[in-house]
């Protein structure tokens, strides 16, 4: 049994980068002799083992057969037989497809180590188009190594388009294409993870609208530059509902997107007028639910500088009543009074609230 360091820990050792996690993989090995020295199975039919003590990934050599559409449709071949060459060459990129074994020597079938110094992102074989998330996963790795001057190869391109046209990108799920964008808006070089699905033609079929608009490329530039955290700025950069449809974005991003694109447009057209601010703050629920006028303010901040709007005044204004709000308001005892009577005191009182926090302005 032998076991190599395989794919991203090689590859980032081979541009200098610090690894952030190690995998293996291990030839001539059997799943009996890995669960006898201690590894973890993960999950039942998939031929990966926990190591006892890091924790790390140790996958056994195999070779893929794809059998039907989606992710799960492979039947693995993981016998004493298969070769390391064999196993990488069912890996995506070829500067993912380099090993190294104990003793530090590099094994590298497929020019891994040129395509690194080119800075070309290439894919390794045929075996690329069986997975059509790798399209996504190129996306990715592009977004990632922008700053280091990666290009994609241009017969990269040409099989992703394939695959864009093939119509397998419907097989995804959701929470998979999710998991890509969402490692890709932690790089310097968001938009460029668009960028590769524009040239592959992905975009043209699910998503067009977004090859109309330089306007989500420029705010998404702009607010990924910006330290703020990266569920903010996909709420207000323009992203359509048809992208966050398509991958999926996750409820907390959902519940910041609708919030803005409710009450963003309503907000700057608001007239500093007490009645028309407590209509706003009633509508927003602000008064029971101050943690999302907070939200929001933050929101339509970024989005007014951005935009080079004169609102600050008027942010100022709801900030001074999320402060009152957060101070806990004292409405009295109402124990003895109608539902009506309650309505009616609660309304005065944050009236007069917004009343003098107008009049100090």
């Amino acid at each position: 049994m032998k076991i190599y360091l395989v794919g991203g820990a090689v590859r980032d050792k081979i541009l200098g980068i610090k690894p952030k996690e190690r995998d293996w993989v291990v030839v001539n090995g059997s799943s009996q002799e890995l669960i006898k020295l201690g590894y973890k199975q993960v999950g039942k039919n998939f031929p990966v083992f926990l190591h006892p003590v890091t924790s790390e990934e140790y996958a056994l050599a195999r070779i893929e057969k794809k059998i039907k559409e989606g992710h799960k449709g492979f039947e693995f071949n993981t016998s004493n037989e298969v070769t390391l060459e064999e196993d990488l060459s069912r890996r995506d990129l070829t500067i993912n497809a380099i090993a190294e074994d104990e003793d530090g020597n590099v094994i590298d079938p497929y020019n891994g180590i040129k395509d690194i110094e080119d800075r070309t992102l290439r894919h390794v074989s045929k075996a690329f188009t069986e997975d059509p998330l790798r399209v996504f996963r190129v996306a990715r790795f592009y977004a990632r190594f922008r700053e280091y001057d990666f290009n994609v190869h241009e017969s990269t391109y040409e099989v992703m388009q394939e695959i864009s046209k093939s119509g397998e990108i419907e097989t995804l799920s959701k929470e998979r294409l999710w998991g890509e964008l969402s490692r890709a808006l932690n790089t310097k070089n968001p938009w460029a993870f668009f960028d590769v699905l524009i040239k592959s033609k992905v975009a043209e079929k699910y998503f067009p609208e977004i090859l109309e608009s330089d306007l989500i490329k420029e705010k998404l530039i702009y607010f990924s530059n910006l330290n703020i955290d990266k569920d903010m700025y996909l709420s207000i950069c323009g992203l359509s509902l048809n992208i966050v449809e398509f991958f999926g974005f996750p409820k907390k991003i959902l519940d910041l997107y609708f919030i803005f694109n409710e009450f963003g447009a309503k907000f700057i057209s608001l007239e500093i007028n007490k009645d028309l601010i407590l209509l706003f703050l009633n509508s927003l629920d602000a008064f029971r639910r101050p943690a999302r006028l907070k939200i929001f303010l933050e929101q339509i901040n970024l989005f007014t500088k951005y935009h080079k709007m004169n609102e600050d005044k008027k942010i100022d204004i709801f900030y001074d009543i999320l402060n009152q709000i957060e101070n806990k308001i004292d409405y009295g005892d109402m124990a003895n009074l109608s539902v009506n009577q309650i309505k009616d005191r609660i309304s005065r009182i944050n009236l007069n609230i917004i009343d003098s926090i107008l009049n100090k302005k």
